[in-house]
């Protein structure tokens, strides 16, 4: 029970004085962030936020951001691919009719009616033309630097790069565009064939003529995730390029090539040596003089790997066994060399306590230079078999090092999940993430 003297302690829930640097039961240090954490938890407190204003509840991670590959990207149909169009010349359209209709009844725009024919000159035909305009100028810039056209944001869909799942970019949006404006060069219809190309996409992935020149895809994210709202990251491209994604839809693999019939065995006589006598077996090592008459024994030499077992300071996990390791399970490669095979949930630090209190869990302790690391300073677990890792609050921060090389640090509390070829930096010590073998 806590009072206005007191408060829960983070880690086993019964009273500290506020006076105390540590939880008399548990002995849990007293930080003020793990005080502001259980306070936040009183009523008419304010509970403990991270660096973007979200509340972080008692030091519970979000859930884990799965990560987002190509594999992942659902295509866009080609049925809302026209609705999108027909909505954009829509809105293209209005805005014509709202701009035009105003200047016609004003007598700006002036028009010429000669029986049958109506013309415009000049001025007029100017005020004529730039408001239909308008429209596609914002659509390429919204699709370039958005992904999206108003008819494509209604439909769900949006345009990336396909090599890199992001905002495609002036220049090649504005090439795409080219690219469908010439085909109307071709007997003023071709505008439409090569609108219709997605149709006999030979990557099935309903990219036209267009897609192609402009290195563009129109993809459906209310089927699939959005790559352009994807965390720090969540993104994976490290994993093959577009081409290599799929490689039935770019030929089979070569199939391997049938074994060769067994060679004929040979019906020529064959002079066979009579075995050679085994050979005596080796004389076993004498065994190594303990002691001299008349001298002190020799001091026991210590090798380094026993040193190091017996180093208060080196890895020390929970389990005293550990369970052999399969195929596939990913493994913590400390900057100490130790592997650690992590296989359900834990903590990294100077000294690290369970966070949940579950005496099962996988506790690392770094040896060595420890001072830029805090005593729980990383949680990680295992989640429908990613791993994942998330920041305890630490003084100097956690950040995941993908395999190009960016680096995206960890606020507290947010989950990431990595996988075999990032790095995870701690304070300033650096361990690898590898898949056992």
């Amino acid at each position: 029970m806590t009072d206005a003297t007191s408060y829960p302690c983070v880690q086993c829930g019964s009273p500290v004085p506020r006076s105390a640097q540590f939880c008399l039961v548990c002995g849990t240090p007293a930080a003020v962030r793990s005080q502001s954490a259980a306070l936040g938890q009183v009523a008419g407190q304010v509970p403990l936020v991270d660096s973007s204003g979200r509340p972080m509840d008692g030091w519970r991670p979000e859930p884990a951001a799965p990560p987002i590959r190509y594999g992942d990207i659902i295509p866009s149909g080609f049925g809302r691919r026209v609705v999108a169009f027909l909505l954009d010349g829509l809105v293209t359209t209005v805005l014509w009719l709202v701009i035009v209709l105003p200047l016609l009844a004003l007598g700006v725009i002036e028009v010429v009616t000669d029986g049958t024919v109506v013309s415009v000159s000049g001025l007029s035909a100017v005020l004529l033309f730039l408001p239909a305009m308008l429209y596609p100028l914002a659509k390429l810039f919204l699709e370039s630097f958005l992904g999206f056209s108003l008819g494509k944001l209604v439909m769900g869909l949006r345009i990336v790069n396909v090599t890199r799942l992001g905002r495609p970019g002036l220049g090649w949006v504005l090439l795409r565009n080219l690219v469908v404006a010439a085909g109307a060069l071709v007997f003023g219809v071709g505008q439409y064939v090569v609108l219709l190309s997605p149709l006999w996409d030979g990557e099935k992935r309903m990219r036209g003529w267009q897609d192609k020149v402009g290195r563009t895809w129109v993809i459906d994210v209310k089927a699939g995730p959005n790559p352009l709202k994807a965390l720090p990251g969540q993104l994976l491209l490290d994993q093959g390029t577009y081409e290599q994604q799929d490689p039935a839809l770019y030929g089979a693999p070569a199939a391997p090539a049938a074994p060769s019939a067994p060679a004929a065995p040979s019906l020529a006589p064959v002079d066979y040596a009579p075995p050679a006598p085994p050979a005596a077996p080796p004389a076993p090592p004498a065994a190594p003089i303990a002691s001299v008459p008349g001298f002190a024994p020799a001091a026991p030499v210590i090798t380094p790997a026993e040193a190091a077992a017996d180093d208060f300071e080196s890895t020390r996990l929970s389990d005293s066994a550990r369970p052999p390791l399969a195929t596939g399970v990913t493994v913590f490669r400390l900057d100490t060399g130790e592997i650690v095979p992590i296989i359900r949930h834990g903590a990294l630090g100077r000294d690290p306590v369970a966070p949940g209190g579950d005496p099962s869990d996988v506790l690392i302790a770094l040896s060595g230079d420890t001072l830029s690391v805090s005593k729980t300073h990383l949680e990680f677990g295992v989640d429908s078999g990613a791993v994942w890792v998330s920041d305890r609050g630490s003084t100097n921060g956690s950040a995941i090092v993908r395999a190009d090389g960016v680096e995206y640090p960890l606020d507290a509390g947010e989950r990431l999940t990595v996988v075999p070829g990032d790095r995870v930096r701690v304070g300033t010590r650096l361990f690898s993430v590898e898949s056992g073998a």
